[in-house]
């Protein structure tokens, strides 16, 4: 009976290693030492035909000499020889194959000739690919580390419920560390390349039902098979699963890197941004919003389309901190109000600080206490004028994190969701906001970036993504390719030119 793609995937019972080395210290030599460093259970094949025996281990000289027919193969070997695995792989039935090699649509027309043998070669063969230019595939509970990218060369990794999926390989090793530093954990993490068959939205949608994943990050270079994107993130809406997604190509430089990485065409960001809108993807602007800011997704309801503007209460012990939020905030269409004067009234009753009105509710030093600030907290999580709260703390974070975090940690299931930023650097007392699940950052910016994606996200919008093209089928093409196309069918259009970047005189252009 065949299995499903999610099992077969991240919680393969064996997997082979094609092109595996003897050194360790070598990217093709780091899958066998992961996955046995982690304690994978499964059944491990090294292939490696020069060799009978690679880091202490039997080798076998191909796919022919297994006695199975592995659930998972990665290839670690170079571009002509990952070709000739995947055809092997495809031919004996391989259900899923991972593919590190570059050399593709990246680089040109043969690379893109190789990705349409790719797609011929696996058209009727039931096998599922990942990549090529993939940095691996990593399930931390099933112990499937799959992968080249040096950051899982660490023993001991925490185990969470939030899968990542990016187009970047080296971003799957950036979410691991950067998250294990902040208290945020995942259960697995894909590098999917070029996508040549299995796309983010397929991969991501294999896993919707999974109980152990409560929702998805997203690093996208591009938007490929946008019909597999959108058709996971309506099904994750339907879960009640957030996915929150950080979108290169907001300038032209970062269109055109894009191209040179994967072979991507990143399209207008415009485009992309009322996509990912319409399709209810939280969309953050920095790499920390990305990394810090799923935990605020889960405590945040999806605001109703009709919803009124969001509305952010802004607490603290430091005005001068606490506008650093602020002012981001504005930027990004998140209103920042002062409390009405019953809400006042009752911050003075609670806490006996006659705050001043403003958008700001500073408690100056007497916030430092816990009765102080947990009064201020208990009005504000019940204030109907405010949606969020947010805390930040001063100096106290660093010298008493206990003391600063405790009425914030006290609050954490109030009826509205509370972020917290710590201005000094507090390290102790993060983990301990973390530990409680109290969303907390450690940047302005971070935190009024992910609280924007938050309050400003809505329910996907129920229209149908049409493709000129069938489902794996074709190729991207460059602005040059494009323009000729509309030549031939007549269409007007810019005049373009190709320069060589080796020439010191550009020619002259055709409408000089």
């Amino acid at each position: 009976m065949t299995k499903p793609l999610a099992q077969v995937l991240l919680a393969p019972q064996s997997v082979a290693i094609i092109g595996q080395s003897n050194d360790a210290t070598k990217t093709a030599g780091r899958p066998l030492k992961y996955l046995r460093q982690a304690g994978y259970a499964g059944r491990i094949y090294p292939i490696n035909p020069r060799r009978d025996e690679v880091l202490g281990e039997r080798a076998w000289p191909s796919l022919a000499a297994l006695p199975e027919i592995p659930e998972h193969a990665y290839i670690v070997a170079s571009t002509d020889a990952t070709m000739e695995a995947i055809e092997e792989c495809a031919r004996i039935g391989v259900p899923v194959v991972t593919a590190l090699a570059n050399g593709f649509s990246e680089t040109g027309a043969e690379g893109a000739a190789r990705e349409t043998r790719i797609r011929q070669l696996l058209k009727d063969s039931g096998t599922r690919l990942v990549g090529p230019s993939s940095l691996g595939v990593v399930d931390l509970r099933h112990k499937t580390f799959l992968t080249a990218n040096a950051a899982f060369d660490e023993p001991d990794l925490p185990v969470g419920r939030i899968f990542a999926a990016s187009h970047s390989g080296g971003m799957i090793g950036t979410f691991l560390s950067r998250g294990k530093a902040r208290g945020i954990h995942f259960a697995g993490l894909v590098s999917v390349g070029n996508e040549v068959n299995l796309s983010i939205g397929e991969i991501c949608q294999a896993t919707l039902d999974d109980p152990g994943i409560d929702g998805y990050v997203l690093f996208l270079e591009t938007m490929r098979k946008a019909e597999a994107l959108r058709a996971f993130a309506l099904q994750a809406a339907m879960r009640g699963k957030p996915v929150l997604a950080y979108k290169l190509g907001r300038s032209a430089a970062a269109r055109e890197l894009a191209v040179s990485h994967t072979g991507a065409l990143a399209g207008e960001d415009d485009i992309a941004g009322m996509f990912l809108a319409e399709s209810g993807i939280a969309r953050v602007d920095t790499l920390e919003g990305l990394i810090e800011g799923f935990p605020l997704l889960t405590r945040v309801p999806v605001p109703a389309r009709d919803a009124r503007r969001p509305s952010v209460a802004v607490v603290t012990t430091t005005a001068g901190g606490a506008t650093m939020v602020v002012d981001p905030l504005a930027t990004r269409g998140i209103a920042v109000e002062p409390p009405t004067p019953q809400t006042l009234a009752r911050i003075k009753e609670a806490t006996g600080v006659d705050v001043t009105p403003a958008r700001i509710i500073d408690l100056t030093l007497a916030g430092a206490q816990y009765m102080v600030m947990k009064g201020a907290l208990d009005v504000l999580t019940t204030a109907p004028e405010f949606d969020l709260v947010v805390v930040v703390v001063g100096s106290s974070a660093r010298f008493y994190p206990d003391l600063a975090v405790k009425p914030i940690i006290d609050s954490a299931h109030a009826a509205k969701p509370i972020a917290a930023f710590l201005v000094p650097e507090a390290p102790d007392a993060l983990a301990r906001l973390a530990a409680a699940g109290v969303p907390n950052f450690h940047t302005p910016e971070a935190c009024a970036d992910a609280i924007a994606a938050a309050l400003q996200r809505h329910a996907p919008r129920q229209i149908a993504v049409r493709s000129g093209q069938s489902a794996g089928l074709g190729r991207m093409i460059d602005e040059l390719e494009a323009y000729a196309l509309l030549k031939r069918m007549g269409v007007p259009h810019a005049p373009s030119v190709a320069l060589d970047a080796a020439i010191k005189q550009p020619p002259a252009l055709p409408f000089a």
